[in-house]
């Protein structure tokens, strides 16, 4: 949530109407519900219609994500309609919170209008729009109901949230669908995209890569800087293979790392070793700045999130020194690998690293070097970069 805020500006407009479009996979609709949850918190009260599945099992599936809305359904901050169980039931339900007709749209969308009105609610939650479409002999009119109800509710002043699904429905209807929509997420294969906003964004591409954990759907860069999520993530499979999230990591000891910048110097010698664990770090950090300027404004935002991967990873300490227009300065303390009283610099690779981190978040050409380094007999590492006139 702060991340999305911070690509906004600030965050949503008030008023407006969001869309989280998603897959099967259904990280859109854990998204919304923690953005619900989060204003739950906050003290506003919101009316959720659920089509998708009866309203207990929604309560248990969001447990799995750290979501529990039963303290806000006691003390009325929170209402849901049923809206699944006479959609399939042979027998109809009755109840204040049952909808007596789901499919009957002109009912429903009444409904959902006057207790809107009548309930001095702030929000309208909508999980989700896909199972009706599938329902409906006619989609178009189907659509044409979903853009006047969720009309209908932001010229009243409240907020409209609403979950799809880009594999249900047909493209040209996703469309029209989206319509009355301010604010439309795309939540799927491990990016949160920003498709629509109704104002300017703070970063140029509105693109996040997330993880979906026990806390619901993270900023997978934000996770990986502290040390107790690494160790959430971190398993071993059956074959030998061990995993952070998704990716397949290895446990290296520091003589195994220092030994492999050891034998790159004898075996190639100072200056041609010196340039082959810079572009060995170039290589290493192909893509991070890219993905970095989709999470941070500023330089020294960016460089902040780079040490603190660094810290939580075992990697040592590095101190932002001074950063100008075309000048940056680092120091770094206990850096991994270390080697007490070697001859050339150590650590060539993170200027590699940090030139093409450098390069890639500001668009224009980036190098460094290393002037000082602890493993030389230095009290500290210091990392110069210029940036290419």
């Amino acid at each position: 949530m702060k991340r999305l805020d911070e690509v906004l500006g600030g965050g949503i407009e008030e008023g407006s109407s969001l869309a989280f479009v998603g897959s099967i996979c259904r990280d859109n609709i854990v998204l919304m519900h923690q953005l619900v949850f989060n204003l739950l918190k906050e003290g506003y009260r919101v009316l959720l219609v659920e089509f998708r599945q009866s309203t207990d099992m929604l309560r248990k599936e969001l447990l799995h994500y750290n979501i529990d809305y039963s303290l806000f359904v006691e003390n009325g901050q929170l209402r849901i309609l049923d809206g699944f169980s006479n959609l399939y039931g042979v027998e109809k339900i009755q109840g204040a919170n049952v909808l007596s007709n789901p499919l009957d749209l002109g009912i429903t969308s009444a409904v959902i209008r006057d207790t809107m009105s009548g309930g001095g609610f702030d929000f309208l939650v909508i999980d989700d729009l896909n199972v009706l479409y599938t329902l409906q002999s006619n989609s178009k009119a189907y659509l044409r109901a979903i853009v006047r109800l969720v009309n209908s509710i932001k010229r009243k002043g409240f907020q409209t949230f609403a979950a799809f699904s880009e594999d249900v429905f047909e493209r040209s209807d996703l469309t029209a669908g989206l319509m009355p929509f301010d604010y439309v997420f795309e939540v799927r294969d491990g990016y949160i995209t920003l498709r629509r906003s109704l104002q300017p964004l703070k970063i140029p591409s509105p693109r996040m890569p997330y993880i979906k954990t026990e806390r619901g759907v993270e900023d997978i860069l934000e996770r990986h800087t502290a040390l107790e999520s690494i160790k959430r993530d971190l398993w071993l499979d059956e074959d030998g293979n061990l995993w952070l999230g998704d990716t397949r990591v290895q446990l290296i000891n520091e003589d195994s790392e220092a030994s492999l910048v050891e034998f790159v110097y004898e075996y190639l010698g100072p200056e041609d070793g010196k340039r082959f664990l810079y572009l060995w770090g170039r290589k290493e950090f192909i893509g991070i700045g890219r993905a970095t300027r989709n999470q941070y404004d500023n330089l020294h935002d960016a460089l902040m999130s780079v040490k603190l991967a660094t810290e939580s990873s075992g990697g040592g300490r590095i101190e932002i020194v001074e950063i100008q227009e075309d000048f940056v300065v680092l120091r770094g303390r206990n850096l991994f690998p270390f080697r007490k009283g070697y001859s050339y610099p150590f650590h060539i690779n993170y200027v590699g690293e940090l030139s093409q981190f450098l390069t890639e978040f500001t668009g224009e050409q980036w190098e460094g070097e290393e002037i000082k380094c602890q493993s030389m007999g230095s009290e500290y590492c210091e990392f110069v970069f210029r940036r290419k006139r």
